[in-house]
């Protein structure tokens, strides 16, 4: 996902190079413009960073968003799912208990972690207003994990979708979003 995640930036990229680049004035692109892109990648990270104060994600980039032309908005950012102190690991003082609690800790959260990006993805619904109602908009997390650890059942990324009118929909009616409404679409990797 990450690799489709990138090539869907580059193609922007080289589709808006080549627009520029003509003899033809090229029309202006539609969709959000970049502030509100911005804007809804600061609240993601905001999202992130509030998640919970005993036991917060570890947001290791920020989140990137990028606007496709007759796709819709496209976030992208890097967690781990447990947060370690700074130097964990360093002192090649990591037990096998150690990790096991990592690892077991990191399945339990993910169940909630999938709710949280579905609450991400209906506020960002909400605040791109240049989004086309038929557009999509997807957020992906991809997950960090150190080398040794057990990765056994724990994905290397997720990502939640949904149309930005189904999103809004289900907003002003208070419809619970999940998988099995078939508003969301989820894949795990």
């Amino acid at each position: 996902m990450r690799r489709f995640a990138v090539c869907l930036m580059l193609t922007a990229a080289v589709a808006a190079g080549a627009a520029r680049s003509g003899s033809q004035t090229a029309a202006p692109l539609s969709g959000p413009p970049a502030s509100e892109i911005e804007a809804v990648a600061k609240a993601c990270d905001g999202s992130i960073r509030g998640y919970s104060i005993d036991a917060p994600l570890d947001h290791l980039l920020p989140t990137h968003g990028i606007y496709v032309e007759g796709y819709g908005a496209v976030f992208v950012t890097d967690v781990d799912l447990v947060s370690l102190p700074p130097l964990f690991g360093f002192g090649g003082h990591v037990t096998k208990a150690d990790l096991a609690r990592i690892h077991d800790g990191k399945l339990k959260r993910l169940p909630d972690v999938r709710k949280l990006m579905v609450q991400m993805l209906q506020g960002a619904a909400g605040m791109l207003a240049h989004l086309q109602p038929d557009e999509a908009i997807l957020l992906q997390f991809n997950f960090y994990s150190l080398d040794m650890e057990d990765r056994t059942g724990l994905p290397k990324s997720m990502s939640v979708q949904g149309k930005k009118r189904d999103l809004l929909d289900a907003a002003a009616r208070k419809q619970a979003l999940d998988a099995a409404s078939g508003l969301v679409k989820v894949r795990v990797e």
